[in-house]
């Protein structure tokens, strides 16, 4: 198997997306362009440049061997995607599709929510999102959807870092947040999205300290200086090895987050600052998931 796209969703404006997230994430999408000098593309684009519907995920899903697909449980920031969904799309393509379930620890009936989810269902691991779904990583009386993975071997994948919307709340987005946590369930695999943008630094403290915590680079290449910093840092610290290819579809495709990996040194091309080895790149893109997914 080559590539392992291990973060992408499925959702849409306006069954899944509130209206104020759906205007928040246009703007940053033109924010975006306009930084990238991309305007001209801009004509097109609505309430719906997130959307990503099955449709339009499945002819994406064709640059992966193999792509982890999930939604969102994120009522206090805009996002609301049922189980269900991930779970019919997934039953459409078994042999290319991994789908996880989505629950908010802070409320009642996660735990309930997330067996249903894999003992009725068939969903494979859960997506959180502290800073969208308003609770904090160091309340030990929200961990029980997090025993229940760990006594289940369930991987999780959590949002730490910024993001754009307004209601999101970013004091409970910090990575070492959760250190507690990670630290209480050793055998919990665990990604964090994004690589905890931006404070990259504290999740390469993390992973170089919890044997089972992971990053994926998603979302990342769009800002050349911290991808580079970024992912230089956890070479240093000789963490690359935790480091897991993803796109983040809809936000960006496979082969746009290939291109950004490939160019990473690009910004330091020329100066004595030291480089990620094209042989590491590799790594992260065909070799890393097999370490996290425990496959030979």
């Amino acid at each position: 198997m080559g590539i392992v796209d291990v973060h992408t969703h499925v959702m849409w404006y306006p069954d899944h997306i509130s209206d104020r997230t759906a205007g928040e994430a246009l703007a940053a999408k033109l924010v975006k362009l306009e930084r990238s000098g991309g305007l001209t593309n801009a004509a097109h684009l609505d309430l719906h440049c997130y959307d990503s519907t099955p449709d339009e995920h499945w002819a994406a899903a064709q640059q992966a061997e193999r792509v982890v697909v999930f939604g969102m449980a994120a009522k206090p920031t805009g996002f609301d995607v049922p189980n269900d969904v991930i779970a019919d799309y997934v039953r459409e393509h078994p042999d290319h599709l991994e789908g996880w379930a989505s629950v908010n620890p802070g409320e009642p009936g996660a735990v309930d929510e997330l067996v249903r989810c894999v003992e009725d269902l068939g969903l494979r691991g859960l997506k959180v999102g502290p800073t969208y779904q308003h609770w904090d990583p160091r309340d030990t009386s929200l961990w029980g959807v997090f025993e229940y993975c760990a006594r289940n071997d369930l991987p999780v994948i959590v949002h730490q870092g910024t993001t754009f919307p307004t209601t999101a709340r970013l004091e409970f987005a910090q990575p070492l947040l959760l250190e507690r946590l990670v630290m209480r369930f050793p055998s919990l695999r665990v990604i964090i999205a994004h690589l905890g943008h931006p404070w990259e630094e504290d999740v390469v403290a993390l992973m170089r300290k919890a044997p089972n915590v992971y990053a994926d680079i998603s979302a990342l290449h769009y800002r050349p200086y911290r991808f580079w910093h970024a992912m230089t840092t956890a070479f240093e610290y000789g963490v690359t090895g935790k480091l897991l290819f993803a796109s983040d579809f809809p936000s960006a495709t496979v082969s746009q987050t290939l291109e950004g990996l490939g160019r990473v040194n690009d910004v330091v091309a020329g100066t004595p600052l030291p480089t990620l080895p094209v042989d590491v790149q590799d790594q992260i893109v065909h070799e890393n998931w097999r370490r996290f997914f425990g496959t030979p």
